[in-house]
């Protein structure tokens, strides 16, 4: 029946905007102009959310789901609809009949809900679901145009700063292997000057100690 409600809702909807727009320009010019002009804007605006809110337009989804709850039960729905209806009486023939269709469609959505007690649970269900999914795509959307641009230009910028450094690479290398090998020369040199040769008094095999350390070897230490 949900879809019975939503025929019924949009086609509301657009008769309000049509009594609206039509009070707006058949308007004269005395001392309730103000009052029909400000009374016509409400409708309008009230019907472009009812029509906008059964369609789920994609800009305005989120907002009205995080916003619009009371058309999640009958009260609220009830409200909503008793107070669209009473403004259009005030604006003409036209806004009567209209008036009237938008209390016969809000009695028709009691009705359903009546008939169908789990109608809001399982609409507020799909809504929330719709909600998260909304949101994760405009979180995507956002993430696309602010924060993958600036990330591509940030990579763009360390590309350039890379390829520089590679460049530089072959002749650091070689100073930094260069010194390396220096050092490490050095360093071996040290270590072999350590250890001294002596001979074993039973065996008269020759053996090695570290004057540092005191270590003992059978193997020759130096390379």
């Amino acid at each position: 029946m949900s879809i019975y409600i939503k025929i019924g809702n949009v086609a509301n909807a657009i008769l309000l905007c049509f009594v609206g727009v039509w009070a707006m320009i058949t308007v004269n010019s005395d001392a309730d102009a103000l009052l029909t002009v400000l009374a016509s804007a409400y409708v309008i605006t009230f019907s472009l959310i009812l029509f906008s809110w059964e369609l789920k337009f994609e800009c305005c989804n989120v907002c009205f789901l995080k916003n619009m709850g009371f058309m999640f039960n009958w009260a609220g729905r009830c409200l909503f609809f008793v107070f669209v209806g009473t403004l259009s009486f005030g604006l003409g023939l036209p806004g009567v009949i209209v008036g009237v269709f938008t209390f016969v469609n809000m009695c028709w959505n009691v009705f359903v809900v009546c008939v169908n007690p789990g109608y809001f649970e399982a609409l507020r269900e799909k809504a929330r679901r719709e909600l998260e999914q909304a949101v994760k795509t405009e979180n995507a959307r956002y993430r696309k145009d602010n924060i993958d641009p600036v990330v591509d230009k940030g990579v763009g910028g360390m590309a350039v700063d890379i390829r520089r450094e590679e460049q530089k690479l072959p002749d650091v290398a070689h100073n930094a292997f260069g010194a390396a090998g220096t050092v490490g020369g050095a360093a071996t040199a040290r270590a072999a000057s350590q250890w001294v040769m002596k001979t074993d008094g039973q065996s008269g095999e020759a053996f090695w100690v570290n004057q540092v350390t005191g270590e003992q070897r059978w193997e020759n230490p130096s390379p």
